[in-house]
C-alpha cells in the first residue's frame, strides 16, 4: 500500500466521513497534479472495497463485510479426492448455496461448481462419473431446462478461466464474490439469474458485501463483458 492510501486511511479512519479537500490537506498536496493522483488513489480504494462513497466528492470506511462462504463437508472430501487424483490440475469449487442470500425470490439451488483448467476438465468429469455422482459437463441452458433439477445435488464441471480471482476458505481455492458475479451473468447454466434477475443479484451483493470493483471489472475484461457490466454497476 502507498504511503498515500495509508495517510487517506489515517484519516478515513479518525471521522465518520471526510471530503476530498480534506484528503488533499491530510496528504499536504496543492497543485493540480498532485490532486489528480489523490483523485485517482481514491478511486482505487473505492474499487478495492476499502472506501465507499457517501456523497459528491465525500468519502468513509466501509463496513461492509467481504465475501467469506462456509465450505460444506461434503465439498471438502470433494476437493480432498480431486486433489489426490489431480495433484498438478488447478481447480476451484463454489457451491450453489452461496448464491441464496443474493437472490430478490428464493430459489433453492444445490449445486456443487467444479471448475477446472481446460485441459483436465474432460477428465475430471469421466472422474466423477466412476465416483457414480450425478454430474455434469458444461450444462447449457437447455440441459438446465429439461434434465436437471437444481433442487437435488448435482456437481457441474466447467472449464476454468485463466487469471479468475479466487479465494482460499479451509484451503480450498473457492470463487470470491467478484467471479462469481460475473460468472452469472456470462455462464450459460445461470441462465435463469439473467436479465433483470442479475440487477437484483448486484444490487443485494452492493448492500450486504464489500466489492472490489476494480477486481471484477479486470475478470469481466477477461470474459468480454467490462463494458456491459460497468454500465450495470455504475448505474447502480
Amino acid at each position: 500500500m502507498s504511503g498515500v492510501d495509508t495517510l487517506i486511511l489515517e484519516l478515513a479512519s479518525k471521522q465518520d466521513t471526510f471530503t476530498l479537500k480534506e484528503a488533499y490537506q491530510s496528504c499536504l498536496v496543492s497543485s493540480d497534479e498532485e490532486k489528480t493522483k489523490i483523485r485517482k488513489r481514491l478511486s482505487v480504494l473505492v474499487g478495492s472495497g476499502k472506501l465507499v462513497r457517501k456523497g459528491s466528492g465525500t468519502y468513509a470506511l466501509s463496513d461492509m463485510p467481504v465475501f467469506h462462504p462456509q465450505v460444506s463437508d461434503e465439498v471438502k472430501e470433494l476437493y480432498k479426492s480431486l486433489k489426490k487424483e489431480y495433484p498438478f490440475t488447478k481447480i476451484c469449487i463454489s457451491e450453489g448455496p452461496w448464491i441464496s442470500p443474493l437472490l430478490h425470490h428464493l430459489a433453492s439451488n444445490q449445486t456443487i461448481y467444479v471448475e477446472v483448467e481446460k485441459d483436465a476438465s474432460e477428465f475430471v468429469f469421466d472422474f466423477l462419473r466412476s465416483l457414480r455422482v450425478m454430474a455434469f459437463y458444461k450444462p447449457n441452458e437447455d440441459m438446465i431446462y429439461r434434465y436437471i433439477n437444481l433442487d437435488e445435488r448435482n456437481i457441474f464441471v466447467k472449464n476454468l478461466v485463466s487469471e479468475a480471482p479466487l479465494q482460499k476458505v479451509d484451503d480450498i481455492p473457492v470463487s470470491t464474490l467478484e467471479k462469481m458475479l460475473v460468472d452469472i451473468y456470462c455462464d450459460p447454466d445461470f441462465s435463469y439469474l439473467q436479465g433483470s434477475e442479475y440487477v437484483r443479484i448486484v444490487d443485494n451483493a452492493m448492500t450486504i458485501f464489500s466489492i472490489n470493483k476494480t477486481k471484477l471489472l479486470r475478470y469481466a475484461k477477461r470474459r468480454g463483458v467490462k463494458e456491459e457490466l460497468e454500465i450495470i454497476y455504475n448505474e447502480l
